[in-house]
Protein backbone atom coordinates (compact mmCIF):
# COMPACT_ATOMS: atom_id res chain seq x y z
CA UNK A 1 0.00 0.00 0.00
CA UNK A 2 1.43 3.26 -0.66
CA UNK A 3 2.24 6.53 1.66
CA UNK A 4 -1.11 7.95 0.10
CA UNK A 5 -3.68 5.36 0.13
CA UNK A 6 -2.20 4.45 4.05
CA UNK A 7 -2.75 8.28 5.08
CA UNK A 8 -6.35 8.50 3.20
CA UNK A 9 -7.38 4.80 5.30
CA UNK A 10 -6.33 5.89 8.72
CA UNK A 11 -8.16 8.67 8.14
CA UNK A 12 -10.91 6.92 7.49
CA UNK A 13 -10.43 4.56 10.51
CA UNK A 14 -10.43 7.89 13.10
CA UNK A 15 -13.77 9.00 11.22
CA UNK A 16 -15.15 5.68 11.80
CA UNK A 17 -14.07 5.59 15.53
CA UNK A 18 -15.86 8.84 15.93
CA UNK A 19 -18.96 7.33 13.98
CA UNK A 20 -18.42 4.29 16.25
CA UNK A 21 -18.42 7.21 20.13
CA UNK A 22 -21.19 8.57 18.96
CA UNK A 23 -23.28 5.74 18.18
CA UNK A 24 -22.12 2.59 19.00
CA UNK A 25 -23.77 -0.39 17.21
CA UNK A 26 -22.96 -3.04 15.63
CA UNK A 27 -22.88 -1.45 12.06
CA UNK A 28 -20.25 1.35 12.84
CA UNK A 29 -17.68 -1.53 14.99
CA UNK A 30 -17.94 -3.76 11.61
CA UNK A 31 -17.36 -0.56 9.79
CA UNK A 32 -14.08 0.64 12.19
CA UNK A 33 -12.97 -3.01 11.80
CA UNK A 34 -12.94 -3.01 8.10
CA UNK A 35 -10.67 0.23 8.24
CA UNK A 36 -8.46 -1.67 10.91
CA UNK A 37 -7.99 -4.16 8.31
CA UNK A 38 -7.30 -2.23 5.80
CA UNK A 39 -4.49 -0.99 6.83
CA UNK A 40 -3.78 -4.65 8.14
CA UNK A 41 -3.47 -3.57 12.02
CA UNK A 42 -4.72 -6.78 12.43
CA UNK A 43 -4.37 -6.39 16.27
CA UNK A 44 -6.35 -3.65 16.55
CA UNK A 45 -8.86 -5.18 14.58
CA UNK A 46 -9.33 -8.05 16.46
CA UNK A 47 -9.50 -6.09 19.68
CA UNK A 48 -12.28 -3.67 18.27
CA UNK A 49 -14.32 -7.06 17.00
CA UNK A 50 -14.14 -8.54 20.65
CA UNK A 51 -15.34 -5.54 22.56
CA UNK A 52 -17.85 -5.23 20.27
CA UNK A 53 -19.00 -9.26 20.24
CA UNK A 54 -19.36 -8.07 24.08
CA UNK A 55 -21.89 -5.50 23.03
CA UNK A 56 -23.75 -7.55 19.92
CA UNK A 57 -22.37 -11.21 20.91
CA UNK A 58 -24.89 -12.83 18.17
CA UNK A 59 -23.58 -10.32 15.10
CA UNK A 60 -22.35 -12.92 12.25
CA UNK A 61 -20.06 -10.24 10.65
CA UNK A 62 -18.14 -9.35 13.99
CA UNK A 63 -17.71 -13.05 14.75
CA UNK A 64 -16.43 -13.45 11.36
CA UNK A 65 -14.12 -10.81 11.48
CA UNK A 66 -12.56 -11.60 14.63
CA UNK A 67 -12.35 -14.91 13.70
CA UNK A 68 -10.59 -14.27 10.37
CA UNK A 69 -8.68 -11.66 12.16
CA UNK A 70 -7.17 -14.92 14.91
CA UNK A 71 -6.55 -16.99 11.78
CA UNK A 72 -4.38 -14.08 10.05
CA UNK A 73 -2.22 -13.10 13.02
CA UNK A 74 -1.52 -17.20 13.51
CA UNK A 75 -0.91 -17.53 10.21
CA UNK A 76 1.98 -14.59 10.55
CA UNK A 77 3.18 -16.08 13.54
CA UNK A 78 3.34 -19.50 12.00
CA UNK A 79 5.45 -17.88 9.33
CA UNK A 80 7.82 -16.05 11.61
CA UNK A 81 8.48 -19.41 14.13
CA UNK A 82 9.16 -21.49 11.38
CA UNK A 83 11.66 -19.42 9.16
CA UNK A 84 13.47 -19.10 13.49
CA UNK A 85 12.96 -22.58 13.91
CA UNK A 86 14.84 -23.36 10.66
CA UNK A 87 17.60 -21.00 11.65
CA UNK A 88 18.13 -21.57 15.56
CA UNK A 89 15.33 -24.27 16.82
CA UNK A 90 15.09 -24.29 20.36
CA UNK A 91 12.03 -25.31 22.64
CA UNK A 92 10.70 -22.18 23.43
CA UNK A 93 10.09 -21.93 19.79
CA UNK A 94 9.02 -25.81 19.06
CA UNK A 95 6.32 -25.18 21.69
CA UNK A 96 4.73 -22.09 20.91
CA UNK A 97 4.31 -23.30 17.38
CA UNK A 98 2.15 -26.50 18.84
CA UNK A 99 0.45 -24.34 20.84
CA UNK A 100 -0.84 -22.11 17.62
CA UNK A 101 -1.36 -25.04 15.26
CA UNK A 102 -3.69 -26.39 17.79
CA UNK A 103 -5.32 -23.64 18.48
CA UNK A 104 -5.77 -23.41 14.55
CA UNK A 105 -6.98 -27.29 13.85
CA UNK A 106 -4.09 -28.08 12.69
CA UNK A 107 -3.81 -31.25 14.96
CA UNK A 108 -2.13 -33.45 12.44
CA UNK A 109 0.55 -31.10 11.74
CA UNK A 110 0.95 -30.08 15.21
CA UNK A 111 1.63 -33.78 16.08
CA UNK A 112 4.28 -33.97 13.25
CA UNK A 113 5.96 -31.17 14.33
CA UNK A 114 5.83 -32.41 17.84
CA UNK A 115 7.40 -35.73 16.46
CA UNK A 116 10.36 -33.80 14.84
CA UNK A 117 10.61 -32.15 17.95
CA UNK A 118 10.92 -35.54 19.97
CA UNK A 119 13.41 -37.34 17.63
CA UNK A 120 15.67 -34.45 17.49
CA UNK A 121 15.76 -33.85 21.43
CA UNK A 122 14.62 -36.93 23.39
CA UNK A 123 13.02 -34.26 25.48
CA UNK A 124 9.71 -34.40 27.89
CA UNK A 125 7.77 -31.39 26.48
CA UNK A 126 8.17 -32.70 22.63
CA UNK A 127 6.52 -35.71 23.91
CA UNK A 128 4.22 -33.70 25.85
CA UNK A 129 2.86 -31.95 23.14
CA UNK A 130 2.45 -35.12 20.67
CA UNK A 131 0.30 -36.21 23.63
CA UNK A 132 -1.47 -33.52 23.37
CA UNK A 133 -1.88 -33.65 19.91
CA UNK A 134 -3.19 -37.40 19.91
CA UNK A 135 -5.43 -36.79 22.80
CA UNK A 136 -7.22 -33.91 20.55
CA UNK A 137 -7.66 -36.75 17.60
CA UNK A 138 -9.08 -38.86 20.00
CA UNK A 139 -11.58 -36.41 21.32
CA UNK A 140 -12.02 -35.50 17.89
CA UNK A 141 -12.84 -38.91 15.88
CA UNK A 142 -13.44 -41.23 19.12
CA UNK A 143 -11.05 -44.10 17.85
CA UNK A 144 -9.41 -46.10 20.31
CA UNK A 145 -6.10 -46.59 18.67
CA UNK A 146 -6.10 -42.88 19.06
CA UNK A 147 -6.84 -42.95 22.46
CA UNK A 148 -4.85 -45.36 23.37
CA UNK A 149 -1.79 -43.66 21.50
CA UNK A 150 -2.65 -40.87 23.34
CA UNK A 151 -2.39 -42.96 26.86
CA UNK A 152 1.08 -44.06 25.51
CA UNK A 153 2.69 -40.56 24.78
CA UNK A 154 1.24 -39.35 28.14
CA UNK A 155 2.57 -41.88 30.36
CA UNK A 156 6.64 -41.03 28.68
CA UNK A 157 5.57 -37.56 29.36
CA UNK A 158 5.03 -38.49 32.77
CA UNK A 159 8.30 -40.42 33.28
CA UNK A 160 10.33 -37.60 31.06
CA UNK A 161 8.82 -34.87 33.36
CA UNK A 162 8.77 -35.56 36.70
CA UNK A 163 6.81 -33.24 38.85
CA UNK A 164 5.50 -31.49 36.33
CA UNK A 165 2.04 -31.41 36.71
CA UNK A 166 0.74 -30.67 32.85
CA UNK A 167 1.03 -34.48 32.18
CA UNK A 168 -0.72 -35.50 34.71
CA UNK A 169 -3.85 -33.10 33.97
CA UNK A 170 -3.83 -34.19 30.50
CA UNK A 171 -3.88 -38.00 31.84
CA UNK A 172 -6.77 -36.71 34.12
CA UNK A 173 -8.74 -35.10 31.10
CA UNK A 174 -8.09 -37.96 29.12
CA UNK A 175 -8.98 -40.81 31.12
CA UNK A 176 -12.17 -38.78 32.55
CA UNK A 177 -13.69 -38.04 29.12
CA UNK A 178 -13.40 -41.51 28.25
CA UNK A 179 -14.59 -42.84 31.84
CA UNK A 180 -11.40 -44.58 32.80
CA UNK A 181 -11.78 -43.96 36.70
CA UNK A 182 -9.23 -46.00 37.88
CA UNK A 183 -6.83 -44.33 35.69
CA UNK A 184 -8.30 -40.90 36.52
CA UNK A 185 -7.86 -41.87 40.04
CA UNK A 186 -4.03 -42.66 39.71
CA UNK A 187 -3.94 -39.18 38.35
CA UNK A 188 -5.32 -37.17 40.66
CA UNK A 189 -3.56 -38.83 43.45
CA UNK A 190 -0.18 -37.83 41.54
CA UNK A 191 -1.72 -34.24 41.62
CA UNK A 192 -2.26 -34.26 45.03
CA UNK A 193 0.85 -35.29 46.08
CA UNK A 194 2.81 -32.42 44.03
CA UNK A 195 -0.32 -30.12 45.42
CA UNK A 196 -0.99 -31.71 48.84
CA UNK A 197 -4.35 -30.05 50.62
CA UNK A 198 -5.83 -28.78 47.04
CA UNK A 199 -9.21 -28.14 48.02
CA UNK A 200 -10.31 -28.73 44.17
CA UNK A 201 -8.34 -31.75 43.60
CA UNK A 202 -9.45 -33.12 47.14
CA UNK A 203 -12.97 -32.78 46.47
CA UNK A 204 -12.47 -34.07 42.90
CA UNK A 205 -10.37 -37.08 43.77
CA UNK A 206 -13.13 -37.94 46.48
CA UNK A 207 -15.66 -38.26 43.45
CA UNK A 208 -13.58 -40.48 41.39
CA UNK A 209 -13.18 -42.66 44.07
CA UNK A 210 -16.80 -43.30 44.40
CA UNK A 211 -16.15 -43.88 40.38
CA UNK A 212 -13.44 -45.98 40.29
CA UNK A 213 -15.42 -49.05 42.92
CA UNK A 214 -17.15 -50.19 39.51
CA UNK A 215 -14.92 -48.35 36.85
CA UNK A 216 -14.41 -50.15 33.61
CA UNK A 217 -10.97 -50.74 32.27
CA UNK A 218 -8.98 -48.62 30.04
CA UNK A 219 -9.58 -50.74 27.12
CA UNK A 220 -13.38 -51.25 27.76
CA UNK A 221 -14.01 -47.36 28.36
CA UNK A 222 -12.15 -46.82 24.92
CA UNK A 223 -13.88 -49.26 23.18
CA UNK A 224 -17.41 -48.28 24.48
CA UNK A 225 -16.52 -44.54 23.30
CA UNK A 226 -15.67 -45.49 20.03
CA UNK A 227 -18.86 -47.80 19.63
CA UNK A 228 -21.16 -45.21 20.90
CA UNK A 229 -19.25 -42.32 19.21
CA UNK A 230 -19.85 -40.08 23.00
CA UNK A 231 -17.19 -39.13 25.69
CA UNK A 232 -18.55 -40.56 28.68
CA UNK A 233 -19.05 -37.07 30.50
CA UNK A 234 -21.07 -35.93 27.13
CA UNK A 235 -24.74 -35.88 27.84
CA UNK A 236 -25.97 -39.07 25.91
CA UNK A 237 -29.74 -39.28 25.13
CA UNK A 238 -31.91 -42.19 23.80
CA UNK A 239 -33.68 -41.09 20.35
CA UNK A 240 -36.53 -43.23 20.81
CA UNK A 241 -37.10 -43.32 24.49
CA UNK A 242 -36.34 -39.49 25.34
CA UNK A 243 -37.62 -36.90 23.93
CA UNK A 244 -35.93 -33.69 22.63
CA UNK A 245 -36.47 -31.08 25.24
CA UNK A 246 -37.24 -27.59 23.29
CA UNK A 247 -36.02 -26.34 26.77
CA UNK A 248 -35.23 -22.03 26.42
CA UNK A 249 -33.03 -22.75 28.59
CA UNK A 250 -29.76 -23.29 26.54
CA UNK A 251 -26.49 -21.17 27.28
CA UNK A 252 -23.56 -20.63 25.36
CA UNK A 253 -21.92 -17.71 26.16
CA UNK A 254 -25.90 -15.82 26.04
CA UNK A 255 -24.67 -15.59 22.25
CA UNK A 256 -26.82 -19.15 20.70
CA UNK A 257 -30.17 -17.35 21.16
CA UNK A 258 -29.59 -14.07 19.34
CA UNK A 259 -27.85 -15.58 16.61
CA UNK A 260 -30.48 -17.90 16.08
CA UNK A 261 -33.00 -15.20 16.15
CA UNK A 262 -30.97 -13.28 13.25
CA UNK A 263 -30.88 -16.75 10.96
CA UNK A 264 -34.54 -16.90 11.06
CA UNK A 265 -35.11 -13.68 10.01
CA UNK A 266 -33.27 -14.12 6.86
CA UNK A 267 -34.91 -14.49 3.75
CA UNK A 268 -35.98 -17.92 3.21
CA UNK A 269 -35.27 -19.74 6.66
CA UNK A 270 -38.02 -21.78 8.06
CA UNK A 271 -36.59 -22.67 10.62
CA UNK A 272 -32.94 -22.29 13.07
CA UNK A 273 -31.85 -24.87 15.80
CA UNK A 274 -29.49 -25.70 18.19
CA UNK A 275 -29.08 -29.06 19.35
CA UNK A 276 -27.03 -30.31 22.49
CA UNK A 277 -27.02 -34.00 24.14
CA UNK A 278 -31.56 -33.84 25.00
CA UNK A 279 -31.96 -30.64 24.32
CA UNK A 280 -32.49 -27.78 21.83
CA UNK A 281 -33.53 -24.58 21.19
CA UNK A 282 -35.36 -23.96 18.43
CA UNK A 283 -36.36 -20.39 16.46
CA UNK A 284 -39.55 -20.79 13.78
CA UNK A 285 -41.68 -23.64 14.64
CA UNK A 286 -43.54 -24.17 17.95
CA UNK A 287 -44.97 -27.00 19.98
CA UNK A 288 -44.75 -30.92 18.49
CA UNK A 289 -43.22 -29.72 15.10
CA UNK A 290 -40.54 -28.23 16.52
CA UNK A 291 -39.87 -31.13 18.63
CA UNK A 292 -40.11 -33.47 15.48
CA UNK A 293 -37.67 -31.57 13.82
CA UNK A 294 -35.01 -31.31 16.47
CA UNK A 295 -35.67 -34.77 16.71
CA UNK A 296 -34.06 -35.72 13.24
CA UNK A 297 -31.14 -32.95 13.36
CA UNK A 298 -29.97 -34.87 16.17
CA UNK A 299 -30.61 -38.85 14.47
CA UNK A 300 -28.70 -37.00 11.71
CA UNK A 301 -25.78 -36.01 13.17
CA UNK A 302 -25.08 -39.09 15.16
CA UNK A 303 -25.67 -41.09 12.22
CA UNK A 304 -22.98 -39.13 10.14
CA UNK A 305 -20.39 -39.06 12.94
CA UNK A 306 -20.74 -42.65 13.61
CA UNK A 307 -20.25 -43.68 9.47
CA UNK A 308 -17.46 -40.97 9.30
CA UNK A 309 -15.62 -42.78 13.21
CA UNK A 310 -16.11 -46.09 11.33
CA UNK A 311 -14.73 -45.63 8.04
CA UNK A 312 -11.85 -43.33 9.60
CA UNK A 313 -13.16 -39.90 7.52
CA UNK A 314 -12.54 -37.66 10.42
CA UNK A 315 -15.23 -34.70 11.83
CA UNK A 316 -18.41 -34.56 9.42
CA UNK A 317 -18.26 -30.81 8.74
CA UNK A 318 -21.47 -30.17 6.81
CA UNK A 319 -24.74 -32.11 6.18
CA UNK A 320 -27.34 -31.01 3.47
CA UNK A 321 -30.03 -32.79 2.83
CA UNK A 322 -32.51 -31.65 -0.41
CA UNK A 323 -36.26 -32.19 -1.38
CA UNK A 324 -39.57 -30.65 -1.52
CA UNK A 325 -39.68 -29.65 1.64
CA UNK A 326 -36.77 -27.26 1.02
CA UNK A 327 -33.20 -28.05 2.07
CA UNK A 328 -31.78 -28.90 5.73
CA UNK A 329 -28.59 -28.08 5.99
CA UNK A 330 -26.75 -29.17 9.68
CA UNK A 331 -22.99 -27.96 11.44
CA UNK A 332 -22.22 -30.69 13.55
CA UNK A 333 -20.08 -28.61 16.27
CA UNK A 334 -17.46 -30.43 19.24
CA UNK A 335 -20.33 -29.89 21.70
CA UNK A 336 -23.65 -28.80 19.89
CA UNK A 337 -24.80 -28.57 16.63
CA UNK A 338 -26.54 -26.38 14.25
CA UNK A 339 -28.79 -26.66 12.12
CA UNK A 340 -30.89 -24.24 9.41
CA UNK A 341 -33.94 -25.54 7.34
CA UNK A 342 -34.23 -23.33 4.11
CA UNK A 343 -37.53 -23.01 1.74
CA UNK A 344 -35.73 -21.56 -1.14
CA UNK A 345 -32.23 -22.00 -2.19
CA UNK A 346 -29.18 -21.69 0.23
CA UNK A 347 -27.44 -18.47 0.05
CA UNK A 348 -23.45 -18.25 1.23
CA UNK A 349 -24.69 -15.72 4.09
CA UNK A 350 -27.36 -18.57 5.56
CA UNK A 351 -23.90 -20.64 5.12
CA UNK A 352 -21.43 -18.30 7.02
CA UNK A 353 -24.69 -17.93 9.72
CA UNK A 354 -24.44 -21.31 10.82
CA UNK A 355 -20.90 -21.86 10.31
CA UNK A 356 -20.85 -19.04 12.71
CA UNK A 357 -23.89 -20.67 14.96
CA UNK A 358 -21.59 -23.93 14.82
CA UNK A 359 -18.47 -22.81 16.19
CA UNK A 360 -20.04 -20.94 18.89
CA UNK A 361 -21.68 -24.27 19.74
CA UNK A 362 -18.41 -25.36 19.91
CA UNK A 363 -17.51 -23.16 22.73
CA UNK A 364 -21.10 -23.77 24.71
CA UNK A 365 -20.17 -24.73 28.30
CA UNK A 366 -23.32 -25.29 29.51
CA UNK A 367 -26.81 -26.57 28.72
CA UNK A 368 -29.80 -26.96 31.54
CA UNK A 369 -32.50 -29.38 30.53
Amino acid sequence: MSLFHRILSQGRARNAAKRLAKDPSARHYTELVQEYAAVNDLQQALKVATEGLKAYPGDGELRRFADRARQMLREDRTRELQKELASAPRPALWRELCEILLESGRVARAEELATDWFQNAKSGEAQYWRARARAERFFADRRRDDGRLAFDFVASAQDLLPGDPRPLRLALELATHCGAWIEARRALARLLELSPGDPALEARFRTVVTLAQNSKTLDQALRDVEKSGCLADEQRANVESEPVSTSESVSAGGAVRPMLQALVRENGVQAAFYVRGGTALVQGPKGATAERTARGVREIVQSCRTAARRLGLGQAQEVRLEGTFGTLLVAPGELGSGALWCSGDVTRRHEDGLRDLAGLAGKATEVVA
